[in-house]
């Protein structure tokens, strides 16, 4: 708009200034004209009123002189004459479009902001929708892969499971409807279970209404409650790997073979072209990060004893030992990615009876590469930020940042969740240690049980040994199990202190 006026000045100012230099132009050849003699070769004198007709006089006689016709000459009074009212006329024209031009302009791009405003209205309005339906639970006090940061049990609200799940199986039943490969399609239709019990139907699933747990590392989370059946969680993954459906399903039979009492158990799984669905088992009781810093410092705060943090220690102990033992080739990426690779205090879960179990293993071989180097906790550590690689190794000093979690009740910067800011535990602890204030490693609720002061002594020293930053020192984790167990339980706490008890040798249901 303003590019159209300024144009429009310009050539305003341009036709002024065109229009004082015809009339000067005309002023100086009537004033020449004035100064031309009248009939050349003579000297005439007389009175002024005279001029004109001497004037006349004399261009008839040139005109008969020369022998041309009286309106055959250049007559250079006509052209300036014709040129300033065409000048003037062209002008005006084209003002005239610019003026047309400057306002359609004008108008369409008001037009277009409004358009813009109307679609940035719309997208607000779907995030905040899509917000409100999946993450507003997303730190719930009992959530499977997300937390809150301050600690407080928020109020879940029922959803219909995943929307968009629905939509792939409509186009799914579409693309069966409409022939094709009808045996690969039929499969596709379903959910698969693996080694379980459990038998419901997709058109039950979605029918559920569902809680969001959290947004973690692998995909959102969802709490299932199913109108005939157990709760179930399901995980929609996300950012994956380019795998064909049989990569896919050999991936996720070699996670499900995983059997321990202290693994969460992988019930089945859901493969479409744009939808990939893990279920799992419900574990009631939340993770261990919400038990170790939730209500602190408040009346609601259940006091976690030694006696606890030792059995969540060896539960996990056993488990990452397990995978390290009995992980497939494909579950590790080829060796090139550690058993576990994601071991932090929001993957502990707590089932019904208290009971440990580990999730997110295994999963790392699913997603694509940058994204693991960016999110999972393996890729924290030491050898990888000097030579960027991970190891086995990369396993046991992530165990040690967890024990650290344990004995100081801090949040570690390594595994806190987004928007959590913790401390760099190990650095921390080494520096403790090497100016001799151990005491004021240990987290309160553990420090005052004087009993307790040997087992929480050697259990940081285990986590030291796992957190040596060259991985050639560190233990292998049948070590570590070994060592642990080695430490007696406190048998001087009161019952309430038992609130976990060590039932890891205790099958999972």
């Amino acid at each position: 708009m303003w590019k159209f006026l300024k144009l429009f000045l310009l050539l305003l100012l341009f036709l002024l200034v065109l229009q004082k230099c015809c009339m000067a132009e005309n002023d100086r050849d009537a004033v020449l004209g004035l100064k031309e003699p009248i009939v050349s070769g003579k000297n005439l004198s007389g009175k002024l009123q005279i001029i004109k007709r001497l004037e006349i006089f004399s261009h008839v006689a040139n005109d008969t002189t020369s022998g041309q016709p009286k309106d055959g000459g250049d007559n250079p009074e006509k052209p300036a004459k014709m040129t300033l009212p065409l000048l003037i006329i062209a002008t005006v024209i084209v003002l005239v479009v610019l003026l047309f031009l400057s306002i359609y302009y004008y108008k369409k791009t008001r037009n277009l902001e409004a358009d813009l405003m109307m679609i940035k209205k719309k997208q607000q309005q779907k995030k905040k929708n899509n917000n409100n339906n999946f993450t507003q639970n997303s730190n719930l006090n009992h959530s499977q892969n997300g937390v809150d940061q301050s600690g407080e049990r928020k109020i879940a609200v029922r959803e219909p499971i995943i929307s968009t799940t629905e939509t792939t199986m409509s186009t799914e039943s579409t693309e069966r409807s409409n022939g094709g490969e009808a045996a690969a399609a039929g499969e596709r239709g379903k959910l698969t279970f693996l080694d379980s019990d459990l038998r419901i139907e997709l058109d039950d699933l979605l029918k559920a209404s569902a809680e969001g747990l959290g947004k973690g590392n692998f995909g959102n989370c969802y709490k299932a409650m199913l109108e005939e059946g157990p709760t179930v969680v399901v995980k929609r993954l996300r950012d994956l790997r380019a795998l064909s459906r049989e990569e896919f399903v050999a991936h996720v039979k070699s996670i499900a073979q995983n059997k321990h009492p202290n693994l969460l158990p992988l019930l089945g799984y859901y493969y479409a072209k744009d939808e990939k669905l893990l279920l799992y088992k419900f574990a009631p009781n939340g993770n261990l990060y919400t038990r170790i810093h939730r209500a602190r410092g408040t009346r609601e705060r259940n006091p976690f004893r030694w006696n606890a943090r030792l059995s969540v220690a060896r539960a996990v102990a056993r488990a990452v030992e397990y995978l390290h033992l009995h992980s497939t080739p494909l579950t590790v990426g080829g060796g090139g990615i550690p058993p576990h690779g994601n071991l932090k205090s929001t993957n502990v879960l707590l089932d019904e009876s208290d009971i440990v179990l580990l999730t997110d293993y295994g999963l790392a071989s699913l997603i694509a590469p940058p994204i693991t180097a960016q999110r999972m906790v393996s890729y924290r550590s030491p050898e990888f930020q000097t030579y960027k690689k991970v190891c086995a190794k990369s396993d046991v000093w992530s165990y040690g940042c967890l024990l650290l979690e344990l004995l100081t009740g801090k949040v570690s910067s390594q595994s806190a969740p987004a928007g959590v800011n913790g401390a760099d535990l190990c650095s921390w602890v080494h520096r403790a240690v090497r100016e001799e204030w151990t005491a004021e490693i240990f987290d309160a609720e553990i420090a005052v049980q004087r009993s307790a002061s040997e087992g929480m002594l050697r259990l940081l020293q285990i986590a030291i040994k796992c957190c040596d930053k060259s991985p050639e020192k560190r233990p292998e984790m049948s070590d570590v199990v070994r060592e642990v167990e080695m430490i007696r339980v406190s048998e001087t706490e009161d019952e309430e202190d038992l609130s976990l008890t060590d039932n890891s040798q205790t099958p999972s249901r």
